[in-house]
């Protein structure tokens, strides 16, 4: 911790020819952030549990005394085994020492046991503390360990393997005396750390909800505060260990020391720190050999892009439906600055006086994808758009509608799931009302647009189909359009294509991949990011009537077997 340790590693420096070695900026900023929630997500080898959340717990014990904390993991075996034993080290490395600073696992002396806030009976699973404070060990997968307790911060490590809703029903346990330890920043806080998880291989996600909560404008200007406190104490210590030292200017450092402190603290009460760093932070430590040997063998590329980069995995390549995407299709130089647009007229790639296309899926998600053609031989899909329940197509009309205000070309040609002509008889459809919406606005007013409805005679494309489909589009069929997707500002089409599963089954002896859709089940926050929704929008924009009948041309031109391709192409068993 910068504060206790700035002073001591001068002082090393000024008595003896010991070396200083300075620690890796994750733990700079933990020390000097420290606000109520920290939520590191860090690469192998960065040294979170040692580091991180040994550095909290130490300050949690400090700031606290007589608190109760609770270190919370998937399972007991993975605290005892894993983290806490890891934690122990840090705490070494701190100075404390396991019988003489804390006592784990039994009965502390009575004079401990005094200055406990809380009353404890079973200590096999705590650590005590000289100054009355105990941190007890639970686990999500036997709640009876945490029953009944209370306590003033929470620690979870590892937090990829800790299912969504058990950490919810721990959270309860997160209260406490606000007049005794309400002074302190880290009171009613949250310590968590894991590494990148990935959702496709049963590891849970939830943590991500807090990068939304944190402020990035205050966690910088913490962290400019916290280095000119950290400049300021070297100078107090030089200032102290002349020869002839200044009792003037001693104090004038003090002062200023302690206004730091008073301004820290205000800034970080009630702030969340949320923080996701590679394993190449840590490299001086680690040494490059170590990532080597990682990527020469000891990792798959799959593995490494999440575990040592800390870089959100998609499904590996043989588990995809899409399994030819690539970044071949994909293009970030939509606009000027790379950054999303917020309007048409910043996408440098669309041309205002043609006509667009839009694909769409009515799903428990109404997902809008909007493309145009680039010459006669290129799509590029410019953005999509999306609305959860209980929004309607109103809601998402008006999102296209004030993003495309200033297109010259209003014409908007739609391709969408067949389900979106049901009841339209009854002129009860959702194609109709989609089309309604766009050309009207929410009073009834034209709004110049006019939208042609292509599917209305759409057959079924069953995924099979879509599948051979793709794989031909994706791997450059001469009847079809080259593909290019803007990657920034279509993220979520473009996460749906790559977390979309493939499923493999056989009828008779001919081999069926579709597409897996358990995940249009997920709660609704999580659909934009993680469903097929978005995949299934893009199917409808592609596999539209003229481009099949393309191929079914370019097939017969070259003498092949025109019945297979029928086949797939109209979705009947072969």
């Amino acid at each position: 911790m910068t504060r206790k340790t700035s002073a001591k590693i001068l002082q090393q420096q000024q008595d003896s020819d010991v070396e200083a070695n300075y620690c890796h900026i994750v733990q700079v900023l933990t020390d000097w952030i420290m606000t109520t929630v920290m939520v590191i997500i860090g690469g192998r080898g960065l040294a979170k549990s040692t580091v991180v959340q040994a550095i909290r717990s130490y300050e949690c014990v400090y700031e606290m005394p007589g608190g109760a904390f609770a270190f919370v993991g998937n399972t007991y075996a993975n605290l005892t085994d894993n983290v806490m034993p890891a934690v122990q080290k840090g705490w070494q490395m701190l100075g404390w020492t396991e019988g003489i600073d804390y006592i784990k696992g039994r009965r502390p002396p009575e004079a401990w046991r005094r200055r406990c806030s809380v009353i404890v009976d079973d200590y096999r699973n705590a650590y005590t503390f000289p100054n009355g404070c105990v941190i007890f060990m639970g686990s999500l997968d036997n709640p009876s360990l945490l029953a009944g307790k209370s306590v003033i911060h929470l620690f979870l490590d590892e937090a990829k393997y800790d299912k969504e809703q058990k950490v919810n029903r721990a959270f309860p346990i997160l209260r406490g005396d606000a007049v005794t330890y309400g002074h302190s920043v880290l009171f009613l806080g949250i310590t968590i750390t894991t590494d990148m998880p990935d959702i496709t291989e049963g590891e849970y996600d939830w943590f991500f909800r807090y990068a939304a909560q944190m402020n990035p404008e205050r966690i910088e200007q913490i962290a400019m505060v916290a280095s000119q406190r950290n400049e300021t104490l070297i100078k107090l210590e030089r200032a102290r260990r002349k020869p002839t030292p200044s009792p003037a200017a001693i104090e004038r450092l003090e002062k200023r020391v302690a206004h730091y402190d008073y301004a820290l603290h205000k800034m970080r009460k009630g702030e969340t720190f949320f923080f996701n760093a590679s394993s190449l932070v840590n490299i001086q430590i680690l040494t490059v050999d170590y990532i080597k040997r990682l990527l020469n063998g000891t990792l798959e590329m799959h593995e490494a892009m999440k575990s040592v980069f800390g870089m959100r995995p998609g499904l590996k390549r043989d588990l995809r439906f899409y399994s030819l995407w690539g970044e071949q299709h994909k293009y970030y130089d939509g606009t000027e600055d790379g950054q999303p647009a917020t309007s048409c007229g910043q996408l440098r790639h669309l041309h205002a006086r043609r006509p667009l296309e839009g694909g769409m899926d009515f799903g428990n998600m109404l997902s809008l994808v909007v493309a145009q053609m680039d010459g006669a031989d290129l799509i590029r899909i410019h953005r999509n758009f999306y609305e959860l329940p209980p929004h309607t197509c109103r809601q998402l009309a008006d999102q296209f509608l004030l993003f495309f205000s200033t297109h010259e070309c209003k014409v908007l040609h739609l391709y969408y799931d067949r389900a979106g002509n049901n009841y339209y008889k009854q002129q009860k459809d959702l194609a109709s009302e989609i089309k309604n919406a766009i050309e009207k606005d929410a009073d009834g007013h034209r709004t110049g647009w006019s939208v042609v409805l292509e599917s209305r005679k759409q057959g079924i494309l069953r995924q099979n189909a879509e599948y051979n489909f793709m794989q031909m589009l994706m791997e450059g069929h001469p009847a079809l359009p080259r593909l290019l997707v803007d990657a920034v500002d279509c993220k979520e089409m473009v996460s749906s294509i790559e977390l979309a599963r493939a499923e493999i089954t056989y009828v008779g002896d001919a081999k069926v991949v579709r597409k897996v859709k358990k995940s249009e089940k997920l709660e609704a926050r999580k659909l934009p990011m993680l469903s097929t929704n978005f995949s299934d929008a893009f199917k409808y924009l592609l596999m539209r009537k003229d481009w099949i009948q393309a191929i079914r041309r370019n097939v017969a031109g070259s003498g092949a077997s025109e019945g297979a391709v029928d086949a797939w192409l109209d979705g009947r068993d072969t």
